[in-house]
């Protein structure tokens, strides 16, 4: 569904192997077999030809939150039953959910008898949102303030604030200057990243447009998997198409700013590369929710219209320092906490 789910789970389960626990990850619709594909062509279906009706499916969802968890749990079987033998063969103290399907569904499955399997949300999106939430979860881990308080509203009992899972070459990324060295990238000329995620989706040219009418930046756009996108982008004089990269770490640390419509994990890498970020035409739903919390915390500029993203590119704001514990630090905590209840 989209790599930022699964790019935080497996460095969440690096850092907790490294701090001695036995971790697996797995993938909720790659275990759905069948299911979770027709999901995932379902929502990037929707995502691309009717963003509209994702849109009012989330807005509903916030207004109505018991009615859409009990539509979800009615139509979502095959994916209970998928993480139910998971959860039997792996026998875990403590599940994480790094995805909010998945977060919803073991909470249906859980108990929530003290000693019993506990389950620990990591939300990786920025914006508040009822279906990160569950009543099962013993803690809801966020990156923000508002995130916390959007989530206290729609019923989480313990949230707390905490850094972002990045990966490890996050942590020391190259200066500006090496990173262009090494992508043979001009020294001198501002450089506007452009990001739509793994899918690339969007209105991405619409941006590239709004960028070169301004005359003041380089575009550049992370296309992702899209092989049309890429085509068509690289038929666009003075922009740069770059295809699906493991390079994204250098790609960030060269650019002045990113721009991105989803608010998701790409921004956060960005900014502990030292870019700052700029949100324009957010997907609808998840990203419209993350563009609002995102500039509310003080991570992101949102640009409403062309005229607010020209002047963004160009004073796009300081870069926050993250605050809070490590993630992985407090998930051993209520793994030491689950143990003790049980003893």
């Amino acid at each position: 569904m989209g790599a930022g789910h699964t790019v935080v789970a497996e460095e969440l389960a690096r850092r907790l192997r490294a701090r001695g626990a036995d971790c697996q990850v797995a993938d909720l619709i790659e275990l759905a077999g069948d299911a979770g594909d027709r999901l995932r062509r379902t929502y990037q279906r929707v995502l691309t030809t009717a963003p509209w009706l994702y849109d009012a499916a989330m807005r509903l969802w916030a207004r109505a939150p018991r009615l859409a968890e009990a539509g979800m749990a009615a139509s979502s079987r095959p994916f209970e039953r998928a993480l139910a033998a998971a959860l039997s063969r792996t026998q875990p103290d403590l599940v994480v959910a790094t995805y909010n399907l998945a977060a919803q569904q073991v909470g249906r499955l859980l108990p929530g008898r003290p000693g019993d399997v506990g389950l620990l949300t990591y939300v990786t999106d920025p914006g508040p949102h009822p279906y990160w939430v569950s009543e099962r979860a013993v803690l809801h881990l966020v990156l923000s303030g508002p995130t916390a308080d959007g989530l206290r509203r729609y019923g989480a009992r313990r949230v707390q604030v905490v850094r972002p899972v990045l990966r490890p070459e996050f942590a020391h990324p190259p200066t500006r200057a090496d990173a262009r060295a090494r992508l043979q990238l001009p020294q001198g000329r501002a450089l506007c990243v452009v990001n739509g995620g793994s899918w690339a989706a969007g209105r991405l040219l619409d941006t590239v447009r709004v960028l070169l009418s301004t005359g003041r930046c380089l575009p550049v756009v992370l296309c992702g998997r899209d092989r049309s996108l890429q085509g068509r982008v690289r038929s666009m004089p003075g922009v740069i198409a770059v295809p699906w990269t493991t390079d994204v770490p250098q790609w960030l640390a060269a650019a002045d700013v990113l721009v991105d419509n989803a608010g998701g994990q790409t921004c956060f890498e960005a900014l502990a590369s030292g870019t700052p970020v700029v949100l324009y035409r957010p997907l609808p739903g998840h990203g419209r929710i993350n563009a609002e919390a995102m500039a509310a915390a003080g991570f992101a500029t949102y640009a409403r219209n062309p005229d607010e993203l020209a002047s963004a590119i160009t004073n796009p704001g300081r870069v926050p320092v993250f605050e809070g514990p490590d993630p992985a630090d407090v998930v051993m905590d209520v793994v030491a906490r689950t143990e003790s209840a049980a003893q």
